[in-house]
């Protein structure tokens, strides 16, 4: 088992820097939330190629970028969800979120070695509000991202619960095997993320190639 885990990490790795050229191909003809979420797709690829090079060629540590992570991907999935809700109190929400995240790395400097517990749980509990107030709008309907607010539902609420306990990864007491797992299960959830955000590029690029 512990092979092929290893081979699906690396595949999610690859996959999160595929997916963005695959929904560039439909930028310009697409509406300003399909752009959104691109960008969302092209920050996701860009933060997993640092994370292998800070790694590798540098041979540090790449927690730190846990924070560039969790606070621009809250910033443009909420700008995705404010284009497909069209609710202005979602503005407002994120400018609070911020603030408040923002206010705790003044208080908490020490927040940068480690993930940040609480700022992740936040931000996730928020975007998967928002998901779910999407599905509940389209409830009935035949709209596009669906599959999409779905897969953040799953995997965010998974994953929320994983990385509030994620400092524990780095306790010494922990074992290798534990810390193994967490990042194993990691994998397998995000893997099923991208597979819902590849199934809902090929809906929208199937419409689009039978009305053309």
């Amino acid at each position: 088992m512990e092979p092929y885990l290893r081979i699906l990490s690396n595949i999610v790795v690859y996959f999160s820097m595929f997916l963005p050229f695959l929904y560039l191909k439909g930028f310009t003809i697409n509406g300003r939330a399909y752009r959104l979420f691109t960008f969302y797709l092209m920050f996701i690829g860009l933060l997993q190629y640092a994370q292998i090079h800070v790694t590798t060629v540098w041979g540090m540590e790449n927690i730190f970028l846990s924070h560039f992570y969790f606070i621009g991907q809250f910033i443009l999935l909420t700008l995705f969800f404010y284009e497909l809700l069209q609710k202005k109190w979602i503005y407002f929400l994120m400018g609070v979120s911020l603030v408040v995240i923002a206010i705790q790395y003044v208080l908490h400097p020490d927040l940068f070695p480690v993930y940040n517990k609480f700022g992740i749980f936040f931000t996730h509990i928020i975007l998967v509000a928002l998901a779910l107030l999407y599905l509940y709008k389209s409830m009935g309907e035949r709209s596009i991202f669906q599959l999409i607010s779905v897969g953040i539902v799953l995997y965010f609420t998974s994953t929320s619960i994983i990385f509030y306990s994620g400092n524990m990864v780095f306790n010494p007491e922990i074992s290798q095997e534990v810390m193994e797992l967490i990042m194993n299960i990691n994998s397998v959830l995000y893997f099923a993320f991208q597979i819902l955000i590849f199934v809902e590029w090929w809906k929208i690029h199937s419409i689009q190639v039978r009305n053309s």
